[in-house]
C-alpha cells in the first residue's frame, strides 16, 4: 500500500485518496477522512487539508461536507470528539482508538458530532488515529478518522493494529516522497499545462513538447512559464531537480486518467470542496 501511494506521491490528494481507499477496504470501513491538522493550545485542531472517501457511490453529501468544513473552521468545538482524542494522543503519539474507548455512549449520542455529522451520513462506529509529522511545524500531524455504517460492529483490536501500523509506516514519508497539502499540486494545473509538464519531466525540449502535443512553440513556452511560477522554480533544471530530489518518478497519475486512483465522491481541499473524478 505504501509503495502504491508513492507512485502518486507528487499529488497530496491523489496519494491520500489511493491509500485511504485501500486501507478502508482492508478494515471494512464505509467512509474515511485522511488529512493534516495543526493542534493548538487546549487541543484545538486546525484543518490543513483533508481527502474524503466514501465506500458507496453517493455516500457523502456535498452540502453536508461543506457545512462541516465551515463549522470546523469557525468553531473547532463542533468536533468535540477530536479534542478528546487529542488529549490522549498528546501522551501517546500515533495511538489508534475507537470512539467507545474514550467517549461513552450516552454522551456520544447526544453530541453534535454524532447528531450533525455521523447520523447524517448514516455512520456510527468511529476510529481515530493521528501522528506527528517529522520535521513539520509544532503541532502539525497526519490524522485519519474511519467510519462504519450504522448497524455494523465496532472496529476491533485487529483493525486498530492494522491502521496504526499502516499509519506509522506512511507518516515518515510525508513531506518527502509524499507531498503535503501546502505544496503546489500538478493536478491544479489546466489539462494542457499538465501534459506539457509531463513532457518536460520526461526530458523533452520546448520544440519536442510542441511536436508531441501539436502546439506552437510559443504556447509551450508560455505554459512552461506558468509551470515555473506554480512550483516556484526559475528553470527547467530546477524543476527536474525538484522531482528527482523528492524521489518522484515519471508515472504521472495527474496526467493519465487510466491510472488515476479512484476519487472520493467529494474531495475537501483547504477551503473548497470539489466533486471527484
Amino acid at each position: 500500500m505504501t509503495g502504491e501511494a508513492r507512485e502518486f506521491g507528487d499529488d497530496a490528494f491523489a496519494w491520500r485518496e489511493h491509500w485511504l481507499r485501500r486501507l478502508a477496504k482492508v478494515t471494512d470501513a464505509s467512509m474515511g477522512h485522511f488529512g493534516e491538522m495543526a493542534i493548538g493550545p487546549g487541543y484545538q485542531p486546525r484543518d490543513i487539508g483533508v481527502a474524503v472517501w466514501g465506500y458507496q457511490e453517493g455516500f457523502i453529501d456535498l452540502a453536508t461536507v461543506e457545512r462541516q468544513l465551515v463549522e470546523f473552521r469557525t468553531e473547532p468545538d463542533f468536533f468535540e470528539s477530536l479534542r478528546e482524542y487529542f488529549r490522549i494522543q498528546a501522551e501517546e503519539d500515533g495511538v489508534c482508538l475507537g470512539r467507545r474507548e474514550f467517549i461513552e455512549d450516552r454522551r456520544w449520542y447526544g453530541s453534535t458530532d454524532h447528531q450533525v455529522v455521523q447520523a447524517v451520513f448514516g455512520v456510527d462506529p468511529v476510529l481515530y488515529c493521528h501522528r506527528s509529522i517529522n520535521g513539520a511545524a509544532t503541532g502539525e500531524g497526519s490524522g485519519m478518522v474511519l467510519h462504519r455504517a450504522r448497524g455494523m460492529r465496532d472496529f476491533g483490536a485487529r483493525e486498530r493494529a492494522i491502521i496504526r501500523e499502516a499509519h506509522d509506516a506512511i507518516v515518515p514519508l510525508i513531506g518527502r516522497t509524499l507531498a503535503r497539502f501546502h505544496e503546489p499540486s500538478p493536478a491544479d494545473l489546466a489539462p494542457r499545462v499538465r501534459q506539457t509538464l509531463a513532457c518536460m519531466l520526461e526530458g523533452d525540449s520546448d520544440k519536442q513538447v510542441a511536436s508531441r502535443l501539436g502546439l506552437a512553440t510559443y504556447t509551450v513556452n508560455q505554459y512552461a512559464k506558468c509551470i515555473y511560477k506554480h512550483f516556484s522554480v526559475e528553470s527547467r533544471a530546477e524543476l527536474l531537480a525538484r522531482w528527482l530530489r523528492r524521489g518522484w518518478g515519471v508515472r504521472f497519475a495527474w496526467n493519465e486518467p487510466e491510472i488515476r486512483p479512484a476519487r472520493a465522491p467529494y474531495t475537501v481541499r483547504n477551503d473548497r470542496v470539489g466533486a471527484g473524478d
